[in-house]
């Protein structure tokens, strides 16, 4: 368990792409990993979470953050390894320390509210019974609002 009172602010580069912004993906699960790519264990679980992106339907947002690390080795890494998600740049490590990530590989789950649900502060195999579990154990409904209807996502 992540017991968190709140999700802090996650909005970063897209390699190769636009910014984006952790808000944006509220009503769906989420996971944030943090890796970078000299981290032997982070290059494992990076196709692990590929595995995982691939299931498709019910699997959570997948959003990898490569801390401290410049554009041109993100991108050499990523040519050879190809993944079906957003790779995000903390170039400063300023979402690192936000964050609170201690060490390389971590991984914050949370839920359709965007609200905090699990930390993992080491690799994990996505697609193992135990984590499938876990992920399935996420509330399925979108969380309500002030008037009690249901959130819907942007």
């Amino acid at each position: 368990p992540w017991p968190a009172e709140a999700v802090p602010v996650l909005a970063l580069s897209q390699l190769d792409g636009p910014g984006i912004d952790l808000a944006e993906f509220r009503g769906a699960p989420v996971i944030v990993h943090f890796f970078a790519t000299w981290c032997a264990p982070c290059i494992e679980e990076m196709a692990s979470l590929n595995a995982l992106a691939a299931v498709g339907k019910g699997s959570p947002a997948i959003l990898a953050v490569s801390v401290g690390e410049v554009d041109a080795r993100v991108r050499n890494f990523f040519r050879d390894r190809p993944v079906a998600f957003p790779i995000l740049l903390d170039r400063d490590r300023g979402a690192m320390k936000t964050w609170q990530v201690e060490g390389l590989p971590t991984s914050f789950v949370l839920d359709r509210g965007l609200r905090p649900a699990f930390k993992a502060a080491e690799p994990l195999d996505w697609t193992s019974p135990s984590v499938a579990a876990v992920l399935a154990a996420l509330p399925s409904t979108p969380p309500k609002n002030n008037r009690g209807e249901k959130e819907t996502p942007p």
